[in-house]
Order: C-alpha cells, then sequence, then structure tokens
C-alpha cells in the first residue's frame, strides 16, 4: 500500500451540487476527511476491505482508495453517487460504488469509514447506519455530534460494541441547506473509533 496521500486529490473531490436536507447531506471537510485516513490507516484499518457508508460525493472512499484500500461507497442519492463516479473515473482510482440503502447492505467488510446523518433532520438516522456498521465491519472511523455522545455510548455497548478511542474536534457547516440562518456555523462532533466484539 502507498504511504502518502495525494492531498491535492482529496482537496479537488467534489462537493454535492444540490444537497438534500432530508438526507443531511453535508460534504466532509478535507481536513476531517484527512484525519480520518490517517488515523485508520495508521491502525492498519486500509489494508482489507473497506466500505463508506452513505457515501455522499466520496470523499472518505477516495481517500482510502489514494492510499490502495479495496474500497466500497454505498449511496442512495445517484446525483451524488454519479459525482464521485465521475471524479474517481477521472483520476484512475478503482472504487466500487453502489446504489443502496444502508439497511439493505449485507456484505461483511473488514473497516467501515462513515460520516453517517447526524440524526438531526431524520432521528435514528443516525444510529441505523451505526447499527448496521457493528453488525458487518469489526473496526468502524465514525463522525457523531458531541452532544449525542451518551446515546452513541449507549448505542455501541447494546450492540456488541467498544469505543477504542474518541477524538473531539470543531466541524464547520457551511450554509447549503434553505434552512440555514448563517453563513457558517461550527459544532463539537467526535471522530470514534470503535470495534465490534462480535
Amino acid at each position: 500500500m502507498e504511504n502518502s496521500l495525494n492531498y491535492k486529490l482529496l482537496q479537488n473531490s467534489p462537493d454535492f451540487k444540490n444537497p438534500r436536507p432530508e438526507l443531511e447531506q453535508y460534504t466532509t471537510p478535507v481536513d476531517i476527511a484527512l484525519e480520518i485516513i490517517k488515523q485508520a490507516n495508521s491502525q492498519g484499518h486500509l489494508s482489507g476491505t473497506v466500505a463508506d457508508f452513505g457515501c455522499g460525493t466520496g470523499r472518505l472512499a477516495i481517500g482510502a482508495a489514494i492510499l490502495g484500500a479495496n474500497v466500497t461507497g454505498y449511496e442512495i442519492d445517484d446525483e451524488a453517487l454519479d459525482l464521485a463516479m465521475e471524479y474517481s473515473k477521472e483520476n484512475n482510482l478503482d472504487i466500487n460504488w453502489i446504489s443502496m440503502a444502508v439497511e439493505n447492505i449485507d456484505e461483511s467488510y473488514d473497516t467501515i469509514i462513515m460520516n453517517p446523518p447526524f440524526g438531526s433532520q431524520r432521528p435514528g438516522a443516525d444510529a441505523i447506519f451505526l447499527e448496521k456498521a457493528l453488525e458487518l465491519a469489526s473496526n468502524i472511523w465514525t463522525i457523531h455530534m458531541a452532544e449525542t455522545k451518551d446515546f452513541i455510548q449507549k448505542l455501541v455497548k447494546a450492540n456488541s460494541g467498544e469505543i477504542i478511542s474518541a477524538y473531539e474536534f470543531d466541524f464547520l457547516l457551511n450554509k447549503t441547506m434553505p434552512f440555514h440562518t448563517r453563513d457558517k456555523k461550527t459544532k463539537k462532533a467526535i471522530l470514534y473509533h470503535i470495534a465490534s466484539l462480535r
């Protein structure tokens, strides 16, 4: 596996053209995507099969593929998926893109990386992603709002998982949705590394 991450390739990866509020589509900021990929890679978690659940325009999947991971991206928004496909094709990145709801995935993976919906527009959406990830992978790298910390801890425990590390950071949300009142807003988020004990 290559050791260097082509930062420019990740930086130029596409944003959503028409983000859908009901899917809570926020592009993962490049610096955060980079941090997730670097952390997962340093633990050897990009050396097996990797999936990006709710991959959107593919930033996390693209980052993993740049480092040589065997990666699959799942997304239900075909417009976002087309952007991801187009970019990966232009840049000769071998990524398997699949149009499918997370609930319907039954393929197992060594590692799942994801920036799932936060559950603010669709309560429980974050739980669906996390429960499915714990069912299908040994290691999960996932982002959630800091305010849901207690909920995430309980959910992980209830689904035979263990939080290995939790790293809090500022998540910058740009004004991309009609209901946003400010140009930029910063929320506290947590990057979790979770191991499935099943």
